[in-house]
């Protein structure tokens, strides 16, 4: 080969890998330009992602929010309601109360009436047993005191100076009870003490009451010396305690 065929020769081959190096450029600028591409995509793949996670969460945290607020005015509504009617029942508990102030005022008239009304009808006859069998000539129908800050009631007392120097007190109850025997009781002990002008009566007590009055009273009064009227046929009657009897006698005090 001549020198000028091997130089011919050498420029074709530097021209073929000139060629080549411009193919291999331009692949990889294809190349590039398509991982580009694919690197474009996947970022705006990622940010489309966050933005709807972001949206997601945005709304979620309004939902969260929204939830709060309305639970929150459920609770402040329910307060409202609950404050409203601890305020009816303390105003319903106040009128309840007021009423059964006043029911109790009108039971307590009711009672003091029916009192009054039951010892009205027993005193016609109470009187005619004090002066048949105590010989009482003087008869008192509910006597009352206030001393010192005290109060004295009985519901009848009679008495006769002179030879007999008695006096009767006189307990009318609607219902009988034990209890009421250690009352008359104490309420002679005291007579003389708001009525200074008895002070000089022997003492004595009768008890009676309108709807009866139990063997237990009736035992009790015996023992304690209480003379006991009762209720037959709707008449009051007395009968006179047996000889055993010892009634209790408030003495008399010397002037």
């Amino acid at each position: 080969m001549t020198t000028m065929e091997q130089i011919e020769a050498t420029l074709a081959r530097i021209t073929e890998r000139q060629e080549q190096g411009v193919l291999s450029l331009e692949a990889l600028k294809t190349q590039l330009a398509a991982s580009q591409e694919v690197a474009d995509r996947r970022a705006a793949e990622a940010k489309a992602e966050a933005d709807r996670r972001s949206a997601e969460a945005d709304r979620r945290a309004a939902e969260a929010k929204a939830e709060a607020d309305r639970r929150s005015a459920e609770a402040d509504r329910r307060a409202e309601k609950t404050a409203k009617e601890i305020e009816e029942l303390q105003q319903s508990i106040a009128a309840t109360d007021r009423q059964i102030k006043e029911l109790g005022r009108q039971i307590g008239g009711l009672g003091n009436k029916f009192g009054s009304f039951t010892e009205g009808l027993l005193l016609p006859s109470v009187g005619k047993i004090l002066s048949d069998y105590f010989g009482a000539t003087n008869f008192l129908p509910r006597i009352r005191s206030r001393k010192a800050g005290r109060e004295f009631e009985a519901d009848a007392f009679a008495y006769s100076n002179g030879e007999k120097n008695l006096g009767i007190v006189v307990e009318i109850k609607s219902d009988a009870e034990v209890r009421h025997i250690k009352q008359l009781r104490q309420t002679m002990e005291e007579l003389p003490q708001f009525y200074p002008e008895f002070a000089h009566l022997r003492l004595q007590g009768l008890f009676t009451a309108v709807d009866g009055i139990s063997i237990e009273v009736r035992r009790e009064a015996a023992r304690a010396g209480i003379f006991v009227a009762v209720i037959t046929d709707d008449f009051l009657e007395f009968t006179p305690p047996e000889d055993t009897f010892e009634p209790f006698t408030v003495e008399a005090k010397r002037l």
